[in-house]
């Protein structure tokens, strides 16, 4: 039989144990929460699982195609993916909001094994995805046929992250709309990183334009596409800071401009500007072509480049290969 003072010890010993199991089902139940979408499950679209989480969750989205299925994320802390495949958001009509098949607005989104194709909204700049705040990261995504690949608004605290991407001929009819598209558009945010992606096949607008504040692009296969020319491989119009580094670029004989890079063509927008060139393979088919429009006056540092059939503003910058058509069909094939 349980005397009074043994009661007294083991009443607090109970309310210990239940305080403790409480506080460990509480922590679980706000741990992040898995969203499974596809046609075996009960969501079976992106935007109701994206309507449905909160900061922190994930969404795994079954391979597939999800066909005029549109969304706009506000989370923070968002992980989004296609798994067993690539899960594609193809739009085939205009997009509702006039922006992109995905809007982002949360900070620190990641978004990987996502396919966007068909973005057509009214005013000719329907995107893949439209970032409008907060920062976000893509991993193998591929972005084809739309008006823009990818969109930014100009906000300074932006932050976009790109690695192992592609994008492919995001285009309109120009001599119809005359608008111009572009496989990625930066505008002014703080940082843009592009590394270990491909952008190619862009006609009239750019393969990549930056507006960013900090432009690093390294690693990255950029280059025209058959009869397609882009207007300028990589334009960086308001300077900044700017790093571009261990790319192949290829610029066909029929672009809008010699240049394959452009740098402060429109004007220098911030305080501390650099641009730095070095360790890319570039190519281009135009007897004329220079490797670097530089319309500011910032010393770029242009560094031990592979140069083929490419000068300067001030002249010739490297030698000249042999068999070069036999080279670019090596390296495109």
């Amino acid at each position: 039989m349980q005397t009074k003072k043994q009661k007294m010890i083991i009443r607090p010993a109970k309310y210990i144990l239940w305080t403790v199991i409480f506080c460990f089902y509480a922590s679980f139940s706000a741990q992040a929460k898995t969203w499974l979408v596809g046609p075996d499950f009960l969501l079976h679209k992106p935007s109701e699982a994206i309507k449905l989480a909160k900061d922190g969750d994930i969404i795994k989205i079954v391979a597939g195609l999800y066909e005029n299925d549109y969304a706009i994320i506000n989370q923070n802390d968002l992980t989004i993916e296609g798994v067993n495949g690539i899960a594609h958001l193809k739009s085939s009509g205009l997009i509702p909001g006039g922006k992109a098949i995905w809007v982002t607005n949360g900070a620190n989104i990641t978004i990987r094994n996502i396919e966007f194709s068909g973005a057509r909204v009214t005013d000719k700049n329907g995107a893949g995805i439209r970032l409008q705040g907060g920062s976000l990261t893509l991993q193998d995504c591929y972005f084809h046929n739309n008006e823009m690949g990818i969109l930014t608004s100009g906000k300074s605290d932006i932050s976009l992250f790109i690695n192992k991407s592609e994008f492919s001929r995001n285009t309109q009819d120009y001599s119809v709309t005359e608008k111009l598209s572009h496989n990625i558009y930066v505008g002014t945010i703080a940082v843009f990183l592009l590394e270990n992606s491909i952008s190619r096949g862009a006609v009239y607008g750019h393969t990549v334009k930056s507006r960013a504040q900090i432009t690093i692009i390294r690693n990255n296969r950029i280059f025209d596409e058959g009869d397609i020319s882009a207007s300028y491989l990589i334009d960086i119009p308001n300077g900044g800071q700017a790093l571009i580094e261990n790319n192949y670029l290829f610029k066909n004989k029929g672009a809008q401009n010699n240049a394959l890079i452009s740098y402060g063509t429109e004007g220098m927008r911030y305080d501390k500007n650099y641009l730095t060139i070095k360790y890319n393979t570039a190519i281009s088919e135009a007897d004329n072509a220079i490797l670097l429009r530089n319309r500011s006056n910032v010393d770029a540092k242009i560094l031990r480049n592979d140069l083929t059939r490419v000068k300067s503003d001030k002249g010739i910058m490297g030698g000249f290969w042999h068999k070069i058509k036999e080279k670019i069909k090596n390296v495109l094939r």
